[in-house]
């Protein structure tokens, strides 16, 4: 069974939601403001994406 990861990379965000709809440094600014920096990467949790996209998270 495959496994929905709970931290997403930027570009994992991005293909999630759309790379035509989001870009690079919408997707970084996201990362910084609501993910976590793990060495030299952000990571997103999977909750802010499903946030996201029920629309419960407007203020970027």
């Amino acid at each position: 069974m495959g496994r929905e990861k709970v931290l997403l990379s930027v570009k994992d965000l991005r293909e999630e939601l759309g790379e035509d709809l989001i870009g690079r440094d919408t997707a970084y600014k996201i990362a910084r403001q609501l993910g976590i920096k793990l060495g030299r990467r952000w990571l997103v949790p999977r909750e802010v994406l499903e946030q996201i996209k029920r629309g419960q998270i407007k203020k970027l």
